[in-house]
């Protein structure tokens, strides 16, 4: 892996755009390497940023103004640049590119606009528990710059892999899941088309000897590699009590588990292996995590969603659901489908907060009939309050925002955070809420 880094940054004028996470773990790594003629940072944020061995450091709000003054440019998730057909003087390359070129033969990546996290996750969780090598990083929370030292012959390599970490990719994994696409991203991608083609990165490159699955509906154009078609009979042995066990509910969530037994079943591990290693695997928060019971109802924390599809999904896959929050910042996603669903949802309300609950609300309020009441809040903070009241002994009450968390909160974790505190506090905010009597849709 050094050798790979030291023969593309040799004499080469280098910049790393982002100083985030995996920002920093670029900076430690091709400072270790060295060999550049020189090695500059470029991040938005106004910080002190500590690299002492980097040439200059770029802040502020055009720090992606000077791309082409640079040999080679590490970009960093999340970086919004020119899109990728736009020409440029610099090669623009990332982490995951670099490694996919070192240890590409050895990965399994999994990317899809939902479900990314839980099916790898599952993925490792049940190849570590059948003695398989196995190394879980990417878009989990782990740069793979951090890992390359732990990888031997024969480590299986778990990627999960989003679109921004996609974007510049010129290598594919050996192995690639696409579980699905919906819109998503678009206030960075500008258009759907742009989205899907760096979501396509994670096949595009793979050759005859190589595996894609995905859904049968999907048509991976140009794909070479050997297709596996995941649908949820593939995970029929897979009993409800042990979804439920494991903190899995809804439709979805069998086909996350058919699309990680196809994978471990490349590896070698059978249906009872996998079943026997779901068995301890655990979901993980904030994705239709059950929060536990007041009054009588049930509390679901679903913060994870940020498109409609989700918050469908969501209402879905809990029986009793009465009450949903919906909204947050405004990508400038479609809601039509998603206000049509819940207008014949059969729930009791429907609470809209910030940007995009409002575009939702204004939606749904043409709708005719619409049974749920729809309740428009400032903020999560009223919504939350106003949901303890309104939710019934029996209901279910479901944070879904089908919207992204920034602006509002850091992330999702913390707004679902934030969701379970205000759930389960003693304290009232004493919030005025709009027109509670009169937010109905015309039945």
């Amino acid at each position: 892996m050094l050798d790979a880094i030291n023969r593309l940054i040799r004499d080469k004028r280098v910049l790393i755009l982002g100083f985030g996470k995996e920002g920093a773990s670029t900076y430690r790594v091709l400072s270790r390497v060295g060999g550049y003629a020189r090695l500059d940072i470029a991040d938005r944020g106004d910080t002190d940023i500590d690299a002492p061995l980097a040439d200059a450091v770029f802040t502020g709000s055009g720090y992606t103004d000077a791309l082409d003054g640079y040999d080679i440019v590490f970009k960093s998730p999340g970086v919004v640049v020119a899109p990728e057909d736009v020409p440029r003087k610099c090669l623009v390359t990332s982490q995951t590119d670099i490694f996919l070129g070192v240890y590409g033969s050895q990965t399994v990546g999994v990317t899809g606009t939902k479900g990314k996290s839980t099916v790898s996750t599952m993925i490792y969780h049940v190849l570590r528990e059948n003695g398989k090598d196995c190394l879980l990083a990417g878009n989990i929370g782990t740069p793979v710059f951090d890992v390359f030292e732990s990888v031997s012959r024969e480590t299986i390599l778990v990627l999960e892999l989003s679109c921004h970490q996609l974007e510049y990719c010129r290598r594919s994994p050996h192995t690639a899941l696409f579980l699905n696409l919906y819109e998503d991203h678009l206030d960075h991608y500008g258009t759907f088309a742009r989205y899907a083609r760096a979501k396509a990165n994670i096949y595009a490159h793979q050759s005859l000897s190589d595996t894609l699955i995905c859904p049968p509906e999907f048509n991976p154009g140009g794909s070479r590699a050997h297709k596996i078609f995941a649908d949820t009979p593939a995970a029929a042995f897979i009993g409800n009590g042990l979804l439920e066990s494991a903190g899995l509910r809804g439709e979805h969530s069998r086909l996350n588990c058919a699309f990680a037994y196809l994978a471990c079943s490349l590896y070698g591990v059978d249906e009872t292996g996998f079943a026997r290693a779901l068995g301890s695997y655990r979901a993980l928060a904030h994705r239709l995590e059950f929060l536990g019971a007041m009054g009588g109802a049930d509390y679901y924390d679903d913060s994870i969603s940020t498109t409609a599809e989700s918050a469908v999904s969501a209402v879905k896959s809990v029986p009793n659901a009465q009450v949903l929050l919906v909204g947050g910042m405004d990508r400038g996603i479609a809601y039509d489908g998603l206000a049509k669903f819940l207008a014949g949802s059969g729930l009791s309300y429907v609470i809209l907060m910030y940007e995009s609950g409002k575009r939702v609300y204004e939606i749904m309020r043409g709708l005719s009939p619409c049974l749920p009441r729809l309740i428009l809040a400032d903020d999560l903070y009223r919504a939350a309050e106003l949901a303890k009241k309104l939710v019934a002994p029996g209901g279910a009450c479901i944070l879904s925002p089908a919207a992204a968390s920034y602006g509002h909160f850091k992330n999702f974790e913390e707004r679902g955070d934030v969701f379970r505190k205000l759930i389960f506090s003693e304290t009232d905010s004493g919030a005025v809420y709009k027109n509670i009597g009169d937010e109905t849709c015309d039945m």
